[in-house]
C-alpha cells in the first residue's frame, strides 16, 4: 500500500500537499475553481449509449504497479451484479495487480491478449486512478481503443491518465477535486465541470472522487439496460440517490484536516486484520479497506482463513490475501460489517470516528469525496 505524503512549511501553516487518490504524490493545490455549467441527465445518458454490442464488453483497465481500489472494484461489482455486459479486468503488464491503497487482485489478462480476444475493441473502457497516470502502455491503449469508437471513462484522478493519453483535449470533464488545477496543466483546452458527479463528452466520461464510482456504475447499467433495472440494481444495493448532482464547493483542504493528517502521522501506524474468504462481498471489501487505510493511523493487510493463495470473491473477483491466516488473526480486526453494499461505506467512517475520533472520519470522507455529515 502507498502511503500519502503530506508536508508542513515553517509555523505549520504552509499546506503543500494532502494525496487524495493515494497517489504518494507532493502538489501545491490552488483553491480557484471554474464555473459551474448545468448539464443534463439526459444529455448524459445518451452520450452513454452502448456503442457497439447490444451486449456491451466493459474493460477495466489496472496498473499493476498501483490501481485505486474503489474506482476498480465498484464498477466491476455494479456491472458485474446487474449482469448488464461481459466485464474483464485489463492490465497493463502481466502478473497481479497492486491497488490503492490497499488489497491485490489477479486480472483476468492483459491489453495484448484482450486486443487478440477483442480486435474491433471494448464498448466501454472503465480508467481507474494511477500511481503512474503517464504510464505510456496504458495511454497507447487507451488511444487506440477511443479509435475503436470504445467509450473511455476515467473515474476520480483516473481523469489524468486520459488527459496524459490526450484524450480530454477540447472535452468537458470533471475529477476528483484535488487534481483539478492538475488536469487542466496537463491538457489546457479541457473545460472543468463542477457541481456535475459525472458527466460525459463526445466518447469520454469522466467523475469526481472515489465515491462517485457507485452512482456512475448504476448510470452505466442504465445506459444499458434502461431505468428500471438500474433502480432495481440501486435498491439491491442500498443506495436511494445516483443522480448527477454534486455540491463540489464542500470538498477543500483546510487547515483542521492538515493539522489531523499531522497528528494522526506521528502518533504510530496500527495495523488491523481484515479477514476476506470465499464469497467476501467485493464491493463492501472495497469500501471498508479503502477508508480505514486513509486515516493515516492505519494499515490494513488481508488474510484468509485457509491460507489459500487467491480468494474468489461473491461475483469472482480473484484477491490475493496479503498475510497467512495465523499472522492476519493475531492482528486487532476491524468490525465487522453487516448490511447492504452501498452503507458500508456510512458505517466504516462511523466505525472509524469510533477508533480514531471524528475530525479523523472527516479526514477520510474528504478523501473519497463523500458527503458525511457535512
Amino acid at each position: 500500500m502507498k502511503r500519502r505524503v503530506f508536508v508542513l512549511g515553517a509555523g505549520a501553516a504552509s499546506v503543500v500537499s494532502i494525496v487524495a487518490c493515494s497517489t504518494g504524490r507532493i502538489e501545491t493545490i490552488d483553491q480557484s475553481a471554474p464555473e459551474a455549467d448545468v448539464i443534463t441527465r439526459s444529455d448524459t445518458l445518451a452520450a452513454l449509449q452502448p456503442p457497439k454490442r447490444k451486449r456491451p464488453v466493459v474493460a477495466i483497465l489496472a496498473d499493476n504497479q498501483g490501481s485505486e481500489a474503489t474506482d476498480l472494484i465498484v464498477p466491476w461489482s455494479v456491472l458485474k451484479r446487474s449482469d448488464a455486459a461481459d466485464v474483464i479486468i485489463v492490465s497493463t503488464e502481466p502478473g497481479d495487480v497492486q491497488l490503492m491503497p490497499a488489497l491485490r487482485i489477479r486480472p483476468d489478462m492483459t491489453v495484448d491478449q484482450f486486443d487478440e480476444m477483442h480486435p474491433e475493441g471494448a464498448d466501454y473502457v472503465i480508467v481507474p486512478a494511477f500511481h503512474n497516470p503517464k504510464n505510456p502502455v496504458a495511454a497507447n491503449w487507451l488511444r487506440q481503443q477511443s479509435e475503436t469508437q470504445a467509450i473511455v471513462a476515467g473515474v476520480c484522478s483516473g481523469a489524468l491518465v486520459l488527459a496524459h493519453a490526450g484524450l480530454l483535449v477540447d472535452r468537458r470533464a470533471t475529477t476528483h477535486w484535488y487534481d483539478r488545477d492538475k488536469l487542466v496543466r496537463i491538457s489546457p483546452t479541457t473545460k472543468l465541470q463542477l457541481n456535475n458527479r459525472y458527466l460525459a463528452d463526445r466518447g469520454v466520461a469522466t467523475t469526481t472522487g472515489v465515491s462517485a464510482s457507485l452512482p456512475f456504475a448504476l448510470t452505466l447499467v442504465e445506459a444499458i439496460l434502461g431505468r428500471s433495472r438500474a433502480e432495481q440494481s440501486a435498491a439491491a444495493l442500498g443506495l436511494a440517490d445516483f443522480g448527477q448532482a454534486h455540491d463540489s464547493a464542500a470538498f477543500r483542504l483546510k487547515t483542521q484536516h492538515v493539522f489531523r493528517v499531522a497528528s494522526n502521522f506521528v502518533s504510530g501506524n496500527e495495523q488491523l486484520g481484515m479477514q476476506m474468504d470465499s464469497g467476501t462481498d467485493e464491493l463492501e471489501l472495497a469500501f471498508v479497506a479503502d477508508s480505514w487505510s486513509r486515516t493515516y493511523k492505519s494499515t490494513l493487510p488481508t488474510y484468509s482463513d485457509g491460507d489459500v493463495g487467491e480468494v474468489a470473491s461473491f461475483n469472482g473477483m480473484r484477491f490475493v490475501p496479503d498475510l497467512g491466516a495465523a499472522e492476519g488473526a493475531a492482528l486487532p480486526q476491524i468490525p465487522a460489517y453487516e448490511g447492504r453494499p452501498a452503507n458500508a461505506l456510512a458505517s466504516t467512517l462511523s466505525d472509524i470516528a469510533n477508533r480514531y475520533g471524528e475530525a479523523t472520519a472527516r479526514l477520510v470522507a474528504l478523501q473519497l469525496e463523500y458527503a458525511w455529515k457535512n
